[in-house]
């Protein structure tokens, strides 16, 4: 009985899409919003562009959606101990090997250890 009530769950979620599916093909926004791109498309083609081309063109860059936008990674920062060969890559300062480094050391002296 599982299956069967899976199966008419599924079958219910297609129906339910495929009404979705048809309500906006028949918005006359949708429809000027794909003519637009399909457009577009041809005459990236026509001219042999790919859009990142045109973005690079006018300054815009292809954003990962990951990205925070109010704040950029922090560089990659990779210490190596002299004494003992350890290696410690951090993106901020709360590791707890450099901060043990630090207080063993002294802030100087563990900056001084910075390779890139």
């Amino acid at each position: 009985m599982k299956k069967l009530n899976a199966y008419n769950s599924a079958i219910a979620e297609l129906e339910a899409l495929q009404k979705k599916i048809e309500s906006l093909e028949k918005d006359e926004g949708l429809k000027k919003e794909l003519e637009f791109k399909k457009k577009l498309e041809d005459l990236l083609a026509k001219y042999d562009v790919t859009l990142e081309d045109v973005l690079k063109m006018y300054g815009k860059e292809k954003t990962s959606p990951k990205q925070d936008k109010r704040r950029g990674s922090r560089p990659l920062k990779v210490y190596k101990n002299p004494k003992t060969g350890e290696v410690v890559e951090t993106r901020g300062g709360n590791h707890k090997l450099l901060n043990e480094w630090k207080q063993k050391f002294g802030k100087e002296k563990v900056e001084s250890w910075l390779v890139s």
